[in-house]
């Protein structure tokens, strides 16, 4: 699964692409590749490794055995918003690791190990904590100045937690889950839950603060919705229609009360539709589409704005590809950026992510109670008639 993520510190931009074992910084408006960060092959053999007491025991096993049943591979990446630290979790070898950016180019200075394979990762505001979810619902929070401490189970959820964040203000932890629900805890009290988000019918894939008014959170679903609410109250502010099931997003502030989203949608030809989100003088917000791309022969699994042009990463032909989405014609410089990161990545074998399971499973035993009913009396019929 490939990750696309961009940040942008004073003047400097950084496009953050990851896939399998290899992670490359790129100045979107340069030719060269300024940072590469591969993982360790076997996380047992650093010895800066330690175990989370949360650790289940076969994770334990395998990494005081320094046998590793499978390697380790990239599953989520977050730069913090001062650049010094780069999260990244695995799967294989399930871990957190930190990676010191600056000065050092990139220098591991934190493994820790999780009990199960994340979800969803993110940085507080002040870039001291993160919060780890995994596909089992629990949260845990990892100290940012102390390496060697352990995760700290918060809260659970009793389903798969598919996106996580601390408000700037550090009071409130809000998840979103496979069983349609936003939850608002209480921070660092997450037991103390302040309330709950309620209207979506499916899976919440996705959430995000206003960047323009970050007491209004959005939410995305596999129930074909775009919602926004106050979240703080519990309340729906604006209810509008997808065309298909949403699972991911990127957000970004256009003016003082406005901002753009991109959602990537579930559906055969991967289609990507912006939006345009803006409160007017009366406080109401409104939404509207603004365009939709389709890549046909691409797999899409990560989109992100880099100031006022929109990326997507994914695969074509079994291979790794970016493209830059533009209404005109690409510039022969970012064509050469395009090329230049596909082709780092070309001796990679990308998976797509299969989200299929996302999805809730209904089954109707009542019709099929009544099909076996109607066979019997038609068979008993039969026979009564012979």
């Amino acid at each position: 699964m490939a990750s696309l993520s961009y940040a942008q510190l004073g003047e400097w931009q950084e496009l953050i692409i990851a896939l399998n074992k290899n992670i490359i910084f790129v100045n979107p408006n340069d030719l060269q590749i300024y940072k590469e960060v591969s993982i360790p092959e076997d996380l047992a053999k650093c010895d800066i490794i330690s175990i989370d007491s949360h650790a289940d025991d076969e994770s334990q096993q395998n990494t005081k055995s320094k046998t590793p049943i499978e390697p380790p591979s990239i599953q989520h990446v977050q730069l913090s918003s001062n650049g010094i630290l780069l999260a990244v979790t695995t799967a294989g070898q399930k871990a957190l690791l930190l990676y010191q950016c600056r000065p050092e180019h990139a220098k591991l200075v934190s493994v820790r190990s999780l009990a199960r394979a994340s979800s969803a990762i993110s940085f507080s505001a002040n870039d001291k904590q993160l919060l780890v979810t995994d596909k089992t619902g629990d949260c845990y929070l990892f100290d940012c100045e102390n390496y060697q401490q352990p995760g700290k189970l918060i809260l659970g959820h009793l389903s798969v937690v598919y996106d996580v964040l601390l408000t700037p203000d550090e009071k409130f932890v809000i998840t979103c889950d496979r069983d349609d629900k936003i939850r608002v805890s209480n921070f660092p009290n997450c037991c103390e839950i302040e309330g709950y988000c309620l209207g979506h019918k499916e899976f919440v894939s996705a959430i995000k603060l206003l960047p323009f008014d970050n007491q209004i959170l959005l939410s995305i679903s596999g129930d074909e919705s775009l919602k926004l609410w106050n979240y703080r109250e519990g309340r729906k502010l604006c209810d509008f229609k997808l065309p298909a099931p949403g699972i991911k997003c990127t957000i970004k502030q256009i003016s003082e009360n406005t901002c753009n989203l991109a959602v990537l949608l579930y559906q055969p030809n991967e289609s990507v539709v912006e939006y345009e989100i803006n409160k007017d003088s009366e406080g109401i917000f409104h939404i509207k589409e603004l365009t939709r791309h389709s890549f046909d022969s691409i797999i899409v699994s990560g989109i992100c704005y880099a100031k006022e042009k929109l990326y997507i990463a994914g695969i074509k032909n079994e291979r790794f590809v970016i493209e830059l989405v533009a209404s005109g014609e690409k510039s022969e410089n970012s064509l050469k950026v395009l090329t230049m990161i596909s082709e780092y990545f070309e001796n990679e074998n990308p998976k797509p992510e299969d989200v299929s399971g996302w999805f809730r499973k209904n089954f109707d035993n009542v019709t099929e109670y009544y099909e076996r009913k109607k066979r019997r009396i038609e068979e008993k019929s039969s026979k009564q008639d012979d």
